[in-house]
C-alpha cells in the first residue's frame, strides 16, 4: 500500500479505490428484489425439473418449455434442494453478478486504459441496459435468469479472444450456450469473425452447416425444424402474443438505437487504431448478422429463425457500442480541439436519439473519420468553438435536468408511504434512477485526484470501501411482505395441499407464483403462461382457447393480447357466478381461487396466506360444472 518512504502507491490505491466503487455502483443499480419477472418461469422451471408430475397439464409446462435448452434449470433445482428456494435464488444471482462485472472488466481491459477503462466499466454497469422493442430486456438482470450467466460467460469469451486465448474463448462460449444459446448467439459471432482468419471461417462455416444438416436429419430438436416455417395460425398467434419479436412490429423510434450503435461501431472501425479496427469490425458483423437474420425471419418465418430472435444480439452490440464510444474518446480527446468539440457533439446526440441525435450523429462522425484517414482538420475559430462547446453544454444539461425530473418522480413526497421507506431504500431507488449520472462523474473525480493529490489516496480508500460496504449490506430487499412470503415458499401451505391434490389443475387469479411456488401445482393458464407461444405450435393454440375462456372472469391475467388495440379493449368484466361457471366447464379443471368474493357462489374454502388479508375463496369446479353453461358457445 506504502513505498519505502511512506508516500502511497498510487497504482494499487487506484485499483482498490476504483474497483471499490464500480462494484458499489453496479450492487447500487442492481438490487435484488426477490423472484419476479422472467425469474418467475425459470424458478418455474426449476420446481417443474424436481417433480414434473404436477405440472403436466399446466399450460407453460404441458406441450414443452424451453427448459430443455438449458443447463441452468437443472443447476438451479440442485440449489434448491441444498438451500431452498428463496436462499438459491439470491445466492446464484450474487454469483452470477461477479461473474458477468469481472466478464466486462476483463472484456474492456483489452480495449480501454487508465481512466477510461473505469469510466466504460461504469457505464457499461449504471446506463440504462434495456434493447429491443418496448424495453421488455436488458443486460445483466437484477433477477436470475439463464440469460444473465449466458452473458457472463459470453463476456469472458470476447475478452479471451481479443487476447488469443481461442480455446479458453469457445469453452466460454460453449458454456454461454449451455446456459441459453439465443443469448450466447452473440458472443459466437463475434468470437468467429474476429478470432478466424476468412479461410478458417470458410472451413468452420462449411463442417458446421454439415453437422447441422446432420442432426437435423437424426431429428435433434432444433434442427429438425430447421427447414419448417410457422404456419399462418401458429405465426399469427405469436405476433399478437409476443409482437416485440418481430422487426416489422417495433416502432419506428425503437429502430434509433440499433442505428446509432452501428453508426458508431463503423466509425469506429474506420477512425481507431489499426490495431483495434478488426475488433470493431466484429463488433458491426455482430449487429448485421443478428438483425439481418431477424429481418429474413420478417420474410421467411421459419420456426428457428422466429424463436432463436437473433435481434437479441442488441445486448452485446450495445456494450461494445459504449466500448468503442469511450475508445474513440481516448484516442481523439487528446489529438485537438477540433476533435474534442466533435466528441462533445457526439455526447449531445446520445442525449437526443428520441430526436434529432441520430441524425446529427452521421456527419460528426464522418468528420471523426476524415480526421483519421485523411488529416482533414478545417480550422475553427475560437469563437466559434466557444459556441459549440455552449450549444453541446446547453443540450446534455437539459437532457439531465429532465432525467433527474423524472427519476424525482419515483419520489411521490406526497405519499405517507415515502416517509417509511428505510434510507437504504431511498438511496437504492435514486441510484436506480440517476446513478448513470451520479457514478460516472463520481469515479472520473476519485481517479483525478488520486493522480493530482495523492495525499487523499487512503482516504479516498476507505470512503469507497465504506460506499461499498454500505450497498453490499442493502443488496437484497427484506421487506416485510417478502420475508413472509419467502417463508411461505419453504413452509408451503399444507391445508391448502391437501385440497388440491398434485393430479388437480387450478386456475388462481393473478397468482400463479403461489401454485408454482407455495403449493408446487399445476396452473390452468394466465397471460404470462402464454409466453411459451413462439416455442410450440400447441402450447399457442391452447393459451388462446384457454384465455378466452378466462376472459368471463375479467381478471387482469385472462388476456392473451400483449397490448389489445384502443379500439377493441373491453370493459373490464365484474366476476360473476356466469363467468365462473363458464370457466369451470372445461373439463381439465378442478378448481378456482378468486381474491374476489362471487355472489351465488359458495367457496369450499376461504383462507389467507401470509397476512390476514387478503382472504381467498376456492371454488370446486365439480360441483359448478352441474350448473348449465351460460355461454355454451363462449359467447
Amino acid at each position: 500500500m506504502v513505498t519505502p518512504n511512506g508516500k502511497p502507491r498510487i497504482g494499487s490505491l487506484e485499483a482498490l479505490t476504483l474497483a471499490s466503487l464500480t462494484v458499489a455502483a453496479w450492487i447500487a443499480t442492481h438490487r435484488y428484489h426477490g423472484i419476479w419477472h422472467d425469474a418467475i418461469f425459470y424458478a418455474g422451471q426449476a420446481v417443474f425439473h424436481l417433480d414434473p408430475t404436477p405440472f403436466a397439464r399446466d399450460l407453460f409446462f404441458a406441450y414443452g418449455s424451453q427448459d430443455r435448452f438449458t443447463v441452468f434449470t437443472g443447476l438451479y433445482a440442485r440449489a434448491i434442494v441444498w438451500l431452498g428456494l428463496p436462499n438459491a435464488a439470491a445466492l446464484l444471482l450474487g454469483l452470477a453478478h461477479v461473474v458477468w462485472l469481472a466478464g466486462v472488466a476483463w472484456l474492456l481491459r483489452g480495449i480501454l486504459a487508465g481512466a477510461f477503462f473505469w469510466a466504460g466499466v461504469v457505464l457499461v454497469a449504471t446506463l440504462p441496459a434495456t434493447y429491443g422493442s418496448l424495453g421488455l430486456l436488458s443486460y445483466g438482470e437484477s433477477f436470475l435468469t439463464a440469460r444473465v450467466w449466458s452473458e457472463a460467460f459470453s463476456l469472458l469469451a470476447i475478452g479471451c479472444i481479443l487476447r488469443g486465448h481461442r480455446a479458453t474463448a469457445l469453452l466460454a462460449v460453449a458454456l454461454a450456450a449451455a446456459m441459453h444459446p439465443v443469448i450466447a448467439f452473440a458472443a459466437a459471432l463475434f468470437v468467429f469473425a474476429y478470432g478466424f482468419a476468412l479461410r478458417q471461417q470458410v472451413w468452420l462455416a462449411g463442417i458446421a452447416s454439415l453437422l447441422v444438416l446432420v442432426l437435423g436429419q437424426a431429428g435433434m430438436a432444433p434442427f429438425a425444424s430447421l427447414g419448417q416455417k410457422m404456419d399462418p395460425l401458429w405465426l399469427g398467434l405469436s405476433v399478437i402474443r409476443s409482437p416485440f419479436v418481430f422487426l416489422d412490429h417495433w416502432q419506428s423510434g425503437e429502430y434509433r438505437e440499433p442505428l446509432f450503435f452501428a453508426l458508431l461501431l463503423s466509425a469506429a472501425a474506420l477512425a481507431s487504431a489499426a490495431d483495434h479496427r478488426r475488433l470493431w469490425w466484429a463488433a458491426l458483423a455482430v449487429v448485421v448478422g443478428g438483425m439481418g437474420l431477424a429481418w429474413l425471419a420478417v420474410y421467411w418465418p421459419g420456426v428457428v429463425l422466429i424463436q432463436m430472435q437473433p435481434w437479441r444480439v442488441l445486448w452485446l452490440v450495445k456494450i461494445l457500442a459504449i466500448a468503442a464510444g469511450v475508445r474513440l474518446v481516448q484516442e481523439f480527446w487528446p489529438v485537438s480541439s477540433y476533435c474534442r468539440l466533435l466528441l462533445g457533439g457526439l455526447v449531445a446526440c446520445v442525449f437526443t436519439l428520441d430526436s434529432t441525435g441520430l441524425a446529427s450523429a452521421v456527419p460528426l462522425l464522418a468528420l471523426l473519420v476524415a480526421r483519421r484517414r485523411f488529416a482533414v482538420e478545417p480550422a475553427v475559430p475560437v469563437w466559434l468553438r466557444r459556441i459549440g462547446w455552449l450549444a453541446v453544454g446547453a443540450v446534455v444539461l437539459e437532457s439531465v435536468f429532465w432525467q433527474l425530473r423524472l427519476a424525482a418522480g419515483s419520489f411521490d413526497f406526497g405519499d405517507p408511504g415515502l416517509a417509511r421507506l428505510a434510507v437504504a431504500d431511498c438511496l437504492f431507488i435514486f441510484s436506480k434512477e440517476g446513478g448513470w449520472i451520479v457514478f460516472p462523474v463520481l469515479v472520473l473525480t476519485v481517479w483525478w485526484l488520486l493522480h493530482h493529490r495523492p495525499a487523499f489516496g487512503l482516504g479516498l480508500l476507505a470512503a469507497s470501501t465504506a460506499v461499498l460496504a454500505y450497498f453490499a449490506a442493502h443488496w437484497q430487499r427484506h421487506s416485510p411482505d417478502q420475508v413472509l412470503l419467502d417463508e411461505l415458499r419453504e413452509t408451503g401451505h399444507p391445508q391448502l395441499s391437501a385440497i388440491i391434490g398434485p393430479g388437480h389443475l387450478t386456475y388462481w387469479g393473478n397468482g400463479l407464483e403461489h401454485l408454482w411456488f407455495v403449493l408446487h401445482r399445476g396452473s390452468y393458464a394466465s397471460f404470462h403462461q402464454a409466453a411459451g407461444t413462439i416455442f410450440y405450435r400447441q402450447t399457442a393454440i391452447e393459451a388462446e382457447r384457454r384465455i378466452s375462456r378466462l376472459k368471463k372472469l375479467g381478471l387482469p391475467d385472462a388476456r392473451f393480447d400483449w397490448l389489445p388495440p384502443v379500439d377493441k379493449q373491453e370493459a373490464e368484466v365484474p366476476v360473476s357466478l356466469g363467468g365462473l361457471i363458464h370457466v369451470c366447464h372445461d373439463p381439465i379443471l378442478d378448481f378456482v381461487v378468486l381474491a374476489q368474493s362471487v355472489p351465488g357462489a359458495e367457496p369450499l374454502l376461504t383462507f389467507s396466506l401470509h397476512r390476514p388479508e387478503p382472504k381467498y375463496r376456492l371454488y370446486a369446479c365439480a360441483a359448478l360444472r352441474a350448473l348449465p353453461d351460460p355461454f355454451p358457445a363462449g359467447g
